[in-house]
């Protein structure tokens, strides 16, 4: 006959239970490296893991945005400097000719021609299938000199940009909800539509030799063009580095972040082996205890 040992052998189950859910949990951690496989298991810390992981994946995309129009100003800067080595060229072209060195026009308009063209074909630079001088435009080349209603030789001394095919809005790159870096030029800015139509006006050019008024005019037109090309260089360069600013401080934060989430997470290896193997003889006394009270009876007792 068994000793009436119900209550002592509830309360040694229990214990048992609890220790080898502790066991358990202990081996997890030291398989894993991590508190728990779940975020139930963090307790209170589950809300700043989900935080944490929610900062890392926009981080991420912002930096992932940042690098694609930092590579978009990069090329926007050579394009340019691309059109202003083409100025300079003009402008020494133009110089001869009014010296007297060059006296054949169709020569000089159907350098102007090229220039014109590749001055165009610079502005119709694209990534990526978006146009990198059309701001915001999904696609199509910015620039089309044969567009209706663009004649700059008519009034050459009037701006005219009926050439631009592109978006009247600057691309911006949002860094929060409400800021945004605005980056980029269009075609359109006055030192490439200066730029066109002073080759235009040389293109045109029929008169032999070639008329010193036109020359000059074009001369200087192309001078305030190449002052302006600067200007935009300049800005370039000014958004290149607020964009690498803005990378390299993505880049910290995530190697913050993802160093606060390890924290969170993972436990000493080292640690969650010691104390399973403290466990796993707690566990076998506890099973140990139980077995021996089941084996218990009355004679046992009283002796």
């Amino acid at each position: 006959m068994r000793v009436a040992t119900h209550t002592m052998n509830t309360m040694l189950r229990t214990q048992a239970l609890t220790v080898q859910g502790s066991y358990t949990n202990a081996l997890i951690q030291q398989g894993t490296g991590l508190k728990s496989a779940t975020l139930s298991g963090l307790d209170g810390a589950a809300g700043t893991v989900i935080s944490l992981q929610g900062d890392l994946k926009a981080s991420a995309n912002l930096a992932t945005r940042a690098s694609a129009a930092r590579s978009q100003v990069e090329v926007a800067y050579g394009a340019v400097a691309n059109i202003a080595d083409v100025v300079e060229k003009a402008r020494v072209a133009i110089t001869a000719a009014i010296s007297g060195s060059v006296t054949d026009t169709s020569t000089l308009a159907a350098s102007a021609q090229g220039w014109l063209e590749d001055v165009a074909s610079q502005l119709n630079t694209d990534m990526g299938g978006l146009p990198v001088f059309g701001g915001t435009s999904a696609g199509g080349n910015p620039v089309d000199l044969e567009a209706a209603g663009y004649t700059p030789v008519s009034t050459p001394s009037t701006a005219d940009t009926g050439y631009y095919q592109g978006s009247g809005a600057a691309r911006v790159l949002m860094v929060d909800g409400s800021d945004g870096l605005t980056y980029g030029v269009q075609a359109d800015d006055e030192g490439f539509e200066k730029t066109l139509r002073a080759l235009a006006e040389l293109a045109s050019m029929t008169t032999s030799p070639p008329d010193t008024e036109t020359l000059q005019a074009a001369y200087d037109l192309l001078g305030e063009g190449l002052t302006r090309l600067g200007k935009v260089q300049e800005n370039l360069s000014d958004q290149a580095q607020t964009l690498d600013g803005l990378i390299d401080s993505q880049t910290e934060f995530q190697l913050y972040a993802e160093s606060a989430l390890e924290s969170v997470r993972s436990v000493d290896v080292a640690e969650a082996t010691s104390r399973a193997a403290q466990l796993e003889v707690v566990l076998q006394a506890s099973f140990s205890a139980l077995s021996s009270l089941s084996r218990l009876s009355l004679a046992e007792y009283l002796r």
